[in-house]
């Protein structure tokens, strides 16, 4: 069986609300976080999980979040590090499909999409104050491509396996993956930061460079994020993701800065 090197490529910046990332924690902080796609090296197919996030041109703003240094050039610059061009990634896995997850589709135009079916359904329709989390006609968009729809868990090669985790949306996938170290788990936003495991942290350093002190949170072995569907799905999505890898170090956060420029293992 194939064993696997996860490289975590920038591809964007978020700033938004810390308590975003930490449930209703530190709620006048603001954090410019990175945003990742995820490529997966080792085996006979080429895997990127996540597509990134939009150009948004002179205004940077969506749905009140900044973003800058972001769109297809992007994921195509930091794809090329790996010397790896788009229409050569062979398979797509999306984790969901909020608006920094899943834009620029058009860039891989020989991959087959992977994607959670309750996740295409809820786009479709989603609450009025979550639509603006997923990009308009996201799901009519995904119809253009080669798209697998997903219930429950699959493996899209040997050694890497999407299993349903719901919580931070209902459709919410990680992906699991053999390494010469064991499993490791690319838990996209289930997981925004290291916070989320390690909640009693009291400074962490943005993807600015910016030191930024922070409230410990006492008492919890873990902490959810601040933008959920269901906490009790959260927690009952986390708990599988600590079983499945045995070690919080086995598990990459979807917006962390700390893993910036990190191969796992």
């Amino acid at each position: 069986m194939a064993q696997y090197r996860i490289y975590p490529i920038m591809v964007g910046k978020n700033t938004a609300n810390k308590a975003i990332f930490t449930h209703m924690v530190d709620m006048d902080i603001n954090l410019v976080v990175p945003v990742y796609v995820y490529y997966i090296e080792g085996g006979h197919k080429k895997i990127l999980v996540d597509t990134g996030v939009m150009e948004l041109g002179s205004t940077g703003l969506y749905n009140g979040i900044s973003i800058k240094e972001a769109g297809p050039q992007a994921v195509c610059a930091g794809l090329k590090k790996f010397g790896v061009n788009p229409e050569d990634i062979d398979i797509v896995i999306l984790t969901h499909l909020h608006f920094d997850h899943a834009a620029n589709l058009e860039l891989f135009p020989q991959a087959v999409f992977f994607v959670q079916e309750s996740e295409v359904i809820y786009a479709q329709e989603p609450l009025p104050i979550q639509k603006d989390d997923y990009l308009p006609g996201i799901a009519q968009l995904l119809n253009k491509y080669q798209v697998v729809t997903v219930d429950g868990n699959s493996w899209v090669a040997p050694g890497v396996e999407i299993i349903h985790a719901p919580g931070h949306t209902s459709g919410f996938q990680i992906v699991a993956v053999d390494t010469s170290e064991g499993k490791y788990i690319i838990a996209g936003d289930l997981v925004y930061l290291y916070l989320n495991l390690y909640p009693d942290t009291s400074e962490i350093i943005d993807a600015d460079g910016n030191r930024i002190q922070c409230t410990p949170i006492v008492g919890h072995d873990i902490y959810p994020p601040g933008n959920n569907s269901s906490l009790t799905d959260w927690y009952t999505s986390i708990s599988k993701v600590l079983s499945l890898c045995g070690d919080k170090s086995h598990i990459i956060p979807g917006h962390c800065p700390t893993i910036m420029g990190k191969i796992f293992p």
